[in-house]
């Protein structure tokens, strides 16, 4: 017994060893598992991967086209070189991206799927013995041409953005900012456009613009106030500006607005009322209501994005809350994140993630993978959904957005115009039509022109009666 004991003792470092190395193995092979199940896309078009380049010249790269059938991006072989055609020059450059000086877009985002084939080994030997080359996938977008090209030309030469939404989808119809670029002579324009700052041409403005959300910020504002009072429980009376802590706050043009319902307020964008809804709010639920919305944190996409940020985490100084709860102060949105925000309401309350590409189709048109639609789940409760609804309805018949009350159709709007330290306000509009059966969800800014009513209301109507009339 004493020396089993004896031998039993000497061995347990053994078996300690020998238990360190299967633990060991354990954790190796559990390791290239998940480089092989989850990773094995980033590591193939990873530009450190020497196999990149071999793969890049064995296939022509696949098209990318918009939900009809349009070629946005296409390949052809010149003198043995693949090039990259955009037939559209500027139109997508921000959404579909670009290759030849880097990757951005939707070029970036596919870029495996661009690449892939169906091929069988027997047809990859067979290629060794013939110049065929095969063509990777095509990526279909949920972009709409028309819709834009329209918006394109409605923001001109101003610097702005426009996101248009299918809300009951989720698919992205338009994503249009400009100032933009031709990805055809990216490798030859780049560094002039890194140095332009002021122009910022290269970034995505429909992403990655950060703007105070002005008035439309009123939406959030007002559902925060409805979670606890009801709508009858306010009323106001404005006097064209009022002073809240240390700041004054300013109706435009100092406009006496008079006696006011919550609705009426809304409608017409009362400064001084909305100032006035802060002092009776919680600002920390108003905070969780942003998050809800989207703000302070990535939204998924296939493109990159910038995060919104609300403005106050805690209860501050009485001059912090008033400009906050009217999309002023320290709250910045991108243009996504409001085309989502209404597309939320259009949806009564649900989150429909969106999206930009719809199917990933192989050469012989077989599709290889299809984008479901995607309910996150309930923001805000339907009843408030409506309410807001009805004041967004008024805002289009009677109030700011007074542009779009003889229209076709019911558009559910709201208007903003904000201040901001670069010159004239950013214009903004935010709406979605018809309110029966919502088809369109819309968020446009246009920079340093004016108030959302004079200068984002009209586009916001051309793009309306063309997707919703015209079409």
């Amino acid at each position: 017994m004493n020396s089993n004991k004896r031998l039993e003792d000497r061995n347990k470092p053994l078996k300690r060893i020998r238990s360190l190395i299967v633990l060991l193995f354990l954790i190796l092979g559990l390791n290239i598992i998940y480089y092989v199940v989850f990773q094995s896309d980033n590591l193939v078009v990873n530009d450190y991967n020497p196999r990149l380049q071999a793969i890049e010249s064995s296939v022509i790269r696949g098209d990318i086209l918009d939900g009809n059938g349009h070629i946005l991006a296409t390949s052809k072989i010149e003198n043995n070189q693949q090039i990259r055609i955009y037939p559209y020059g500027s139109l997508f450059a921000h959404v579909v991206g670009y290759m030849g000086y880097g990757k951005s877009g939707i070029e970036a985002y596919s870029y495996l799927d661009l690449i892939r084939t169906k091929e069988n080994l027997w047809d990859k030997f067979m290629e060794g013995f013939t110049n065929d080359q095969p063509k990777g996938h095509s990526v279909v977008t949920t972009l709409d041409l028309d819709l834009q090209q329209l918006g394109r030309t409605l923001l001109g030469n101003n610097k702005g953005a426009i996101v248009a939404i299918e809300p009951k989808t989720g698919k992205i119809l338009a994503m249009v900012s400009t100032p933009d670029y031709d990805p055809n002579n990216i490798s030859t324009n780049y560094s002039t456009y890194l140095k332009d700052e002021a122009s910022a041409t290269l970034l995505n403005r429909s992403t990655q613009g950060l703007y105070p959300p002005g008035s439309t910020f009123k939406i959030l504002t007002a559902l925060a106030y409805l979670q606890n009072h009801e709508a009858s429980d306010f009323s106001y009376k404005c006097l064209g500006k009022d002073t809240f802590g240390e700041k004054t706050i300013h109706c435009y043009n100092n406009k006496v607005h008079g006696d006011l319902t919550l609705e009426e307020a809304f409608a017409v964008s009362c400064n001084t009322a909305f100032a006035h809804i802060g002092e009776q709010i919680d600002m920390n639920q108003l905070h969780n209501l942003t998050e809800m919305f989207g703000y302070n944190q990535r939204l998924e996409l296939e493109l990159e994005t910038s995060n919104s940020r609300y403005g106050i985490e805690n209860q501050k100084s009485a001059s912090e809350r008033a400009e906050t709860v009217i999309g002023q102060g320290k709250t910045l949105v991108t243009p996504l994140n409001s085309a989502m925000m209404v597309s939320i309401l259009a949806n009564d309350g649900h989150l429909i993630r969106p999206y930009l590409v719809s199917q990933v189709i192989a050469e012989d048109e077989s599709v290889i993978r299809e984008q479901k639609i995607m309910d996150t789940g309930r923001v805000i409760l339907e009843e408030d959904v409506k309410l807001i609804e009805g004041f967004m309805k008024k805002t289009s018949e009677e109030g700011t957005a007074i542009q779009l009350s003889n229209s076709q159709y019911t558009v559910a709007s709201k208007t903003g115009s904000a201040d901001n330290s670069t010159g004239a306000a950013h214009a903004w509009y935010v709406g979605y039509a018809p309110i029966e059966e919502p088809r369109i969800a819309l968020a446009v800014v246009v920079e340093n022109v004016g108030t959302g009513s004079a200068h984002a209301v009209p586009i916001a109507k051309a793009l309306l009666d063309a997707y919703l009339i015209e079409k």
